[in-house]
């Protein structure tokens, strides 16, 4: 409160174009009172008050910024419900809840981030035209008001997305040349700086950043242009072993999801390659993770090169209903998923039968 006061008072001051002196003039005090007041020395007596509100012809409440005080309140309650619905993967409930709050603040940063984030979350790929649009139209209008570094990098992500995902490759580079370099991002230099525990582990968690990053762009390959299966599978094979380097004692904690999908991925190609064997292989080793994600709890990293970051359930959000059980079981079953036919040969399989019967029993 005390600090919102001095601000209130010098801003007030200042829009009013008055001096201290005149506003210690008027109260019958010291210009030294007020210098102290807008410093954060003191605070004025509650005698004061209505005599500063009645002269800057505000309320008591708003002098004392009671009312951004409620504001503060308000928005904070909108991100917290949000990262609950974030956890759960209601991207539905997520969105309505930040249309709601989007009406009754529309030029506060926070809230058109948080709008423009549902958006995204809710949109399928390809983006529609109708929610591309609003995308970035607020993404454009978070540039133009924010100041805030991790707030403008938010926007130029999901601008530079939203346009690749509705085929404007032009617009899409040009905020994609607006990111940062690899070499210039605030967990390197916090690397580079730290020292101590708090250096290992700014170190720590830099190299798993680095590690999903270069995960996440390995299977981005997949889709750039026709590889082999053989070369999907170097592919895939690829992002597991660095993940499994890095939890060099196989407790991979959230990963599980990685490896999972990877796996997943491999015994794909080895089914539409009708390799009986390996596909069951890779399927079981999906399933395995699967299981270890379905079932993660909070822990600890115990690898030598991640033994001091943790892991946290309430730290993590998802895009979707369910857990990796659920996706798998649609993979592989759902019908209007085109690649749940390449499992059609195995489906009366025993160990197949019993690999999806295990997804069915974790999926939530």
């Amino acid at each position: 409160m005390e600090i919102n006061l001095k601000e209130k008072i010098r801003t007030l001051r200042q829009q009013k174009n008055v001096t201290q002196e005149a506003l210690a003039n008027h109260l019958g005090i010291t210009p030294q009172s007020v210098g102290k007041w807008e410093r954060g020395e003191g605070f004025p007596d509650i005698t004061l008050l209505p005599k500063i509100a009645f002269y800057f012809d505000v309320t008591v409440d708003e002098l004392l910024c009671v009312d951004q005080i409620k504001i503060e309140e308000t928005i904070n309650g909108y991100q917290n419900q949000s990262k609950v619905f974030k956890q759960t993967g209601e991207n539905a409930k997520n969105l309505e809840l930040w249309e709601k709050a989007y009406s009754e603040f529309p030029n506060d940063c926070r809230v058109i981030e948080g709008l423009m984030s549902a958006i995204n979350r809710d949109a399928v790929f390809p983006c529609p035209k109708d929610k591309a649009e609003r995308i970035i139209s607020l993404g454009k209008e978070l540039l133009d008001k924010s100041t805030d570094v991790r707030q403008r990098e938010e926007a130029v992500q999901t601008l530079c997305y939203t346009y690749n995902s509705i085929g404007d490759k032009e617009k899409a580079l040009h905020y994609a040349e607006m990111g940062g370099s690899i070499y210039v991002t605030r967990a390197d230099l916090r690397a580079d700086v730290l020292d101590g525990e708090e250096g290992v582990e700014a170190c720590q968690n830099y190299i798993m950043s680095a590690v999903g990053m270069i995960t996440l762009k390995a299977s981005a390959m997949v889709h750039k242009i026709d590889f082999s299966h053989e070369e999907k599978i170097e592919i895939y094979q690829f992002s597991n072993d660095i993940i499994k380097l890095l939890f060099s004692d196989g407790n991979v904690g959230f990963k599980s999801i990685d490896i999972a999908s990877n796996c997943f991925w491999i015994a794909n190609e080895y089914a539409i390659m009708q390799d009986k064997d390996k596909l069951l292989r890779y399927l079981r080793e999906s399933v395995k993770y699967a299981v270890v994600s379905a079932n993660l709890k909070d822990m600890d990293y115990t690898a030598p090169m991640v033994n001091r970051l943790k892991h946290r359930n309430a730290e993590t959000s998802k895009n979707y209903h369910g857990n990796i059980c659920n996706i798998l079981i649609n993979s592989l079953e759902n019908p209007d998923y085109v690649f749940s036919r390449n499992f059609d040969f195995v489906r009366e399989d025993e160990t197949f039968k019993r690999l999806t019967a295990e997804l069915k029993k974790y999926a939530e």
